[in-house]
C-alpha cells in the first residue's frame, strides 16, 4: 500500500492547489474536506481496496468522511482510530495480510490502517497545541 500512500498524498496536492483560495491564507478544514475527497476518488482509480478489505482503507475512508461532515481533525482522527481498530479479526480481501496469511494477525489492526491513524491522530493532536 506504499503505492497507495504515493497516489493519495499526489492527489491530495494537486486538490489543495485547486480548492485553495486565490489570495494566500490558510487552508480550512472546509478545503482540506474537499481536497481529501477528491483524492480518496482518485485513489479508488487504482485500487479496489474498499472499507471491510483490511487496508489502510479503514481508516481513510472514514477520516474523509467525518472531516467532510463535521469539519473537525479530532473527531475524523478519532473516526480513523476506530475504523483501523475494527480491522483486527477482519478477514483480508487486499492488502499484505492477504498474501503472508499465518496466524496472529487477527489480534492487531491492519498495520497500514494503524500507521495512518495513528498519523491523523498525531496530527490532530499538534493542532490544537
Amino acid at each position: 500500500m506504499t503505492f497507495s500512500y504515493a497516489i493519495f498524498l499526489n492527489a491530495l496536492a494537486h486538490g489543495l492547489r485547486q480548492n485553495a483560495p486565490s489570495s494566500p491564507g490558510p487552508a480550512t478544514p472546509e478545503i482540506w474536506a474537499r481536497a481529501l475527497d477528491s483524492s480518496l476518488k482518485s485513489l479508488g482509480k487504482y485500487t479496489p481496496a474498499q472499507p471491510g478489505d483490511r487496508t489502510l482503507i479503514d481508516a481513510l475512508h472514514p477520516f474523509v468522511q467525518t472531516l467532510s461532515k463535521t469539519g473537525s481533525i479530532d473527531e475524523a482522527a478519532a473516526a480513523a482510530q476506530k475504523g483501523a481498530q475494527g480491522t483486527k479479526g477482519m478477514k483480508a480481501s487486499l492488502g499484505r495480510t492477504v498474501y503472508v496469511g499465518g496466524q496472529g494477525f487477527q489480534e492487531v489492526p491492519d498495520p497500514g490502517a494503524h500507521g495512518l491513524a495513528e498519523l491523523l491522530l498525531g496530527l490532530s493532536e499538534g493542532l490544537r497545541k
